[in-house]
Order: structure tokens, then C-alpha cells, then sequence
């Protein structure tokens, strides 16, 4: 990258005692990818957007990210990862792709808000409970898709307790189930108490206004107040931060992973 606003930010890194990383919208895996999928056309054509069929797109995704290979994805999560090694950090994503959790990134200090593919929930939320993904719904999905089942032969996957459809725990279902990121929420509110007058490096990566009380106006409040801290806001559209911040508040027009696949490691 020619730009040296890049080395800037990895001085920043190096230096800071703690490292605030949140990735918005932009950095969410791309699903379009099913589109350009033949079969995935063929399915959309055959359930024709039935009620009774919504059921299965959420595991062709499911199916797309276990079959996934390097991607511009890939390169950008293992980029992050080398500019944030050995720091004590903690990352808060909007993503619902899990892609984060495929990476060699603490699991223990990563929250995503929004949920994703690793448990299931009732889609009522009866009894505020996760999960595991019923592996025979998912191999029924992956046969059919393969042309190797009938579509009537498929079984929604539904709650024993209420018998409501299951659902990925991702917001978008009619009662979203929290409890799926409220531990790690609660050691980030945690972490970012032993930030206060610390030096503190924020990198805001592809946030938008989507959700905007979760990641883009907290880590605008977080900088204001501590005056040892800076934000680094990377969007190719809302690259924009508030006069308030002052030069703490420093901004990237760029798409995110594309500027993740600038990084050099080895210049880190």
C-alpha cells in the first residue's frame, strides 16, 4: 500500500497496551457466492420461496463455509491476526458468518452480537437454550442438494419442547435467543474497564451504520474519553468520523478486507 497512513497504523498496534477491533458489515462473507452456484439457482426455482422451504437456505450457507477454500476472506482474517499477535485485545463483530471462529484468534476474546452458524435455537426461544446442529438435518440438506433426496423427503428440525421450527442462532429468527454471546459480551465490558487511561489502539474494519450502537458510537465515545486512546475507522462509504475526536480520530477510505490484503506481517 502506498499509502502511509498503513505503517501508521501498524506503529499503533505495535505500541498500544490494549487493541479494540471491530468488523461491520463490510467484512461479512459475501453471499452472493450462492448465486453463483447452478444448483443453488435450481433450488431457489423448486422451493420458489415457499414458507415451508425458508428453512434450508440458512444450511446451504452452513454448507458453503464448511466447503469454503482460501478466499480474500482467508487473507484478511490471517492478516488480522498477524497485526494483532501477542496484544492484549479483544475483538466485537457484527458478522454472522462465523468465519472468525475458523482463525487462530482467541475465542475467549471475540464476541459477535449478531449470532451465527455454530448452535441452534427455537425459533420462539422457549426455553432460552442453544443447540448443536442436528447433523441429520444437515446431511438430509447436503443430499438433496446433491440430487441424491427428493425435496418432500426433507424434515424441518424442530424444537422438542414446543415443536417451532429451529433456527440458527442469528438475529433475523422472531425471538432472538442472546444468550449465545451475553458470556463473551460480559468479559469485553470487562476488558474494556482495564482500558481506562491506557493506551488503546482502535481499528474500526468495515463498520457501517447497520448497528450503530453496537461498535461505530461506542468506539467513538470510548476514544473521547480516553485521551490515550485513537480510532482508525477503514470503510470504502462511511470512512467519515466527527471534528470531536480530533486528530485521535483518523479514517480510511478503503474496503476493509481489500485493505487487510495490503498488510505486510513482516513489516509488522
Amino acid at each position: 500500500m502506498a499509502d502511509d497512513r498503513l505503517s501508521e497504523i501498524q506503529a499503533r498496534v505495535r505500541d498500544a497496551d490494549f487493541v479494540l477491533v471491530g468488523l461491520g458489515e463490510e467484512f461479512a462473507y459475501d453471499w452472493n457466492a450462492l448465486l453463483q452456484d447452478a444448483r443453488y439457482r435450481e433450488i431457489e426455482e423448486e422451493t420458489g420461496g415457499a414458507q415451508e422451504y425458508v428453512w434450508i437456505t440458512p444450511f446451504l450457507q452452513k454448507m458453503i463455509l464448511r466447503q469454503r477454500r482460501r478466499d480474500r476472506w482467508t487473507c484478511a482474517y490471517q492478516n488480522l491476526e498477524s497485526m494483532i499477535a501477542g496484544k492484549n485485545y479483544f475483538v466485537v463483530s457484527l458478522c454472522m458468518d462465523d468465519y472468525i471462529y475458523d482463525t487462530a484468534l482467541d475465542r475467549e476474546k471475540i464476541v459477535t452480537p449478531c449470532g451465527g452458524f455454530r448452535k441452534m435455537q427455537c425459533d420462539r426461544n422457549c426455553s432460552h437454550m442453544l443447540t448443536e446442529l442436528p447433523e441429520e438435518s444437515y446431511e438430509a440438506v447436503l443430499q438433496y442438494y446433491r440430487k441424491e433426496l427428493p425435496l418432500y423427503a426433507l424434515r424441518e428440525p424442530v424444537c422438542e419442547k414446543c415443536g417451532a421450527g429451529l433456527r440458527f442462532n442469528q438475529l433475523g429468527v422472531t425471538r432472538y435467543a442472546e444468550e449465545g454471546y451475553l458470556e463473551n459480551w460480559s468479559k469485553y465490558t470487562k476488558w474494556l474497564q482495564g482500558t481506562v487511561n491506557r493506551s488503546l489502539c482502535v481499528l474500526e474494519l468495515g463498520v457501517g451504520m447497520e448497528y450503530p450502537t453496537v461498535i461505530r458510537f461506542p468506539f467513538e465515545k470510548i476514544v473521547l474519553y480516553n485521551q490515550k486512546a485513537i480510532l482508525y475507522r477503514i470503510h470504502s462509504a462511511l470512512w467519515q468520523i466527527g471534528g470531536e475526536l480530533g486528530d485521535r480520530g483518523c479514517s480510511v477510505r478503503e474496503d476493509p478486507i481489500d485493505w487487510l490484503g495490503w498488510y505486510d506481517a513482516g513489516q509488522a
